[in-house]
C-alpha cells in the first residue's frame, strides 16, 4: 500500500554556521537528509510542548477545583 504524502510548504531560515555544521555532521553519519532530520527534531518538540500545554490545562482545572 502506498503512503500518501502529506501536503508541505517550503520556506527559508538561517542556521548560525556551527549549528548547521553539527546537523550535517549528525546526518551524514545517520544516512538521514537534513530536511529529514529538521522534520523529526520539529516533531520532537512540538510533541514536548503539547504535552507541557495539557499538563498546564490540567494544573488550571485542579486549581479551580480546589477553590
Amino acid at each position: 500500500m502506498a503512503i500518501k504524502k502529506e501536503d508541505s510548504k517550503a520556506f527559508t531560515v538561517k542556521f548560525p554556521n556551527s549549528l548547521l555544521e553539527e546537523i550535517d555532521q549528525i546526518c551524514a553519519i545517520d544516512y538521514i537528509t537534513r530536511t529529514s532530520w529538521l522534520i523529526k527534531a520539529a516533531k520532537k518538540l512540538v510533541e514536548k510542548e503539547r504535552i507541557l500545554r495539557t499538563e498546564d490545562i490540567l494544573a488550571k482545572i485542579a486549581d479551580k477545583e480546589k477553590k
